[in-house]
């Protein structure tokens, strides 16, 4: 399999692992894993300038640099690769590598909040985008002494009922903190709604804000459409719902130390 085939399979299954065969419809519909009735699918030129000059982050360890020029960079496993990249008139992404042999384009969808890519039949949100070429930064951090996949979802008992922070809870967690994401970055939620997010080396700006239900959620255009956060208690550990999943909380520091990040 190529890297790009590992990634797309590693998505599903993490996502039919994450919750129970009965809650799973609504689950997967809302992270953005099924198409809605009135997604539309991109334009090549929409496709061009969500991608160009910006990297493409192929968690647990790689991702892919689209140059403007139209000219490919891959990292997966610590090895790179090369090549090119370009857009049918359809508006499908196509990958040209010579050492993954002949490979299936993808098309991206405006899929409601989110923006999702579909791949051989296969439906899910599409991957992080990072401005510029961050290639060398995912590389350092993944072979970095002492890094380690992020910590598994806890399992959580089906019975057990999640009491959602409100809007206003949620504000008072986060507002003026640092919310550290190890080993690679953090975000600060500043008091006037601003947003300073730091990962792999990289700065961005943007704004955060709370939903109807609690969520707590990032606008980076660099980064396209991010699920909002969800906290609850389960006993005395705070947890977060997160893409699906349930994680304990990251830590949350006051004032803003992304500039040690």
């Amino acid at each position: 399999m190529t890297p790009r085939s590992i990634f797309q399979c590693a998505l599903i299954i993490i996502a039919m692992a994450s919750t129970g065969i009965q809650t799973m419809t609504a689950a997967l519909a809302q992270d953005g894993y099924t198409l809605r009735e009135d997604a539309t699918p991109f334009t090549r030129d929409e496709l061009y300038n969500y991608l160009a000059g910006k990297t493409q982050v192929w968690d647990p360890n790689g991702g892919a640099y689209y140059a403007e020029d139209g000219t490919l960079q891959t990292l997966w496993d610590g090895e790179r690769d090369s090549g090119t990249w370009s857009i049918t008139k359809d508006g499908e992404l196509c990958w040209h590598v010579y050492s993954w042999g002949e490979y299936p384009c993808e098309a991206y969808f405006h899929n409601g909040d989110f923006i999702s890519y579909v791949y051989e039949g296969d439906t899910g949100p599409a991957p992080e985008l990072q401005g510029g070429n961050t290639l060398d930064y995912l590389q350092e951090g993944f072979a970095a002494e002492g890094y380690a996949p992020p910590e598994q979802a806890e399992d959580i008992d089906p019975d057990f009922a999640r009491e959602l922070f409100t809007p206003k809870e949620t504000t008072a967690l986060v507002v003026g903190k640092t919310v550290i994401l190890e080993p690679l970055g953090g975000a600060y939620y500043a008091p006037d709604f601003t947003l300073t997010a730091v990962w792999n080396g990289v700065r961005q700006s943007g704004t955060w804000s709370i939903d109807d239900d609690g969520g707590v959620c990032w606008h980076l255009a660099a980064w396209g459409v991010e699920p909002c956060r969800y906290y609850y208690y389960k006993g005395e550990v705070l947890m977060s719902l997160y893409k699906g999943k349930d994680w304990r909380a990251e830590e949350l520091v006051e004032g803003d130390i992304t500039d040690t990040l």
